[in-house]
């Protein structure tokens, strides 16, 4: 299968979590020489409810990425349609809805290796296959990236309980940690150091990227757990925060829960799972005074670039 374009809502999407699906896109729309495709919001909308206007608007091969599994049937399940599944958090009994969402499409792509296996042991009636998370290619990490540290740890975006508990002790006993953290100020969040200087707001990915290669430790955890379980129904995807502090050049202190996704990603090169405060400080301690491994952080992320999942693609492409 030869694809034409690649559909894109960045033209009203803003949900910040969508720039990073941008960033692949751009990465995907350049390495195959491909152009963008647009759809208005409305329209979108209004072809989710009576799906079957895709049949007259839908005639060039896509590439569509999706944030979440839908279990519904909708405007992109279309046999010129190949779907990236971002987020699947469905509960087993809505495994058929799924594919009746998906029946159409000549293959949905899943990102997550742990949902992809579970997919295969289900018997779920579509074919599938595994195109992993990545991080963009312009972030590559080299020997001369600008990995000057300033702080001993920055807080960026959803933090996880169990961490800031831990933390929270830490700095009882070591209160001289320099961090930043996230304050949310007249209904906007606002980034301050623990000394009391003020960064202001963080709400481009270039300032989030700068922020955190001044950062020596970034603390990771992946989202079905200590709560998180709620919401991704027991599923824990590495994502790609865990992808963007190796690219920052930040040692990372990490809690997880193995599983294929966890080992495909090697997280506990990085880290072990930290699961009592005692390993927290002692992780925290010996990272804030050891450098990181730079020529294993850049062998690692070459084996995660975006142009890397172009290559995987191609070859699935292939055999549709």
């Amino acid at each position: 299968m030869k694809l034409d374009k690649i559909y894109t809502n960045r033209n009203f999407e803003t949900w910040p979590s969508w720039d990073l699906v941008f960033e692949w896109e751009n990465i995907f729309k350049e390495k195959l020489g491909l152009d963008f495709a647009y759809f208005n919001k409305k329209f979108l909308k209004f072809g989710n409810r009576i799906p079957l206007l895709k049949q007259f608007f839908i005639h060039e091969k896509l590439l569509v990425y999706e944030m979440r599994a839908i279990k519904r049937n909708h405007f992109f399940n279309h046999k010129n349609v190949v779907i990236c599944i971002i987020d699947y958090y469905l509960d087993e009994e809505e495994i058929v809805n799924f594919e009746k969402a998906y029946n159409k499409n000549p293959i949905v792509l899943i990102s997550s290796l742990e949902v992809y296996e579970y997919l295969l042991k289900a018997k779920c009636n579509l074919k599938i296959d595994h195109l992993p998370l990545s991080i963009s290619d312009h972030y590559r990490l080299d020997k001369k990236t600008n990995l000057k540290k300033e702080y001993d740890l920055v807080l960026m975006g959803r933090q996880n309980p169990v961490f800031e508990k831990y933390l929270e002790e830490y700095i009882k006993k070591f209160p001289n940690l320099r961090y930043v953290y996230r304050k949310q100020v007249n209904n906007q969040f606002l980034y301050f150091t623990s000394d009391g200087e003020s960064l202001g707001d963080i709400n481009t990915r270039e300032k989030y990227i700068n922020l955190m290669r001044k950062s020596r430790i970034g603390l990771y955890s992946t989202p079905g757990i200590d709560g998180g379980e709620k919401v991704t129904k027991g599923f824990n995807q590495v994502t790609p925060r865990f992808l963007e502090l190796i690219a920052c050049g930040c040692h990372v202190i990490a809690r997880y829960k193995k599983n294929q996704d966890t080992e495909y990603y090697r997280i506990d090169n990085f880290s072990r799972n930290i699961d009592t405060y005692e390993k927290f400080e002692e992780d925290l301690n010996f990272k804030l005074t050891t450098n990181i491994n730079l020529e294993y952080y850049i062998e690692y992320l070459n084996e995660h670039y975006t142009s890397t999942r172009v290559l995987k693609l191609e070859e699935i492409l292939k055999n549709i």
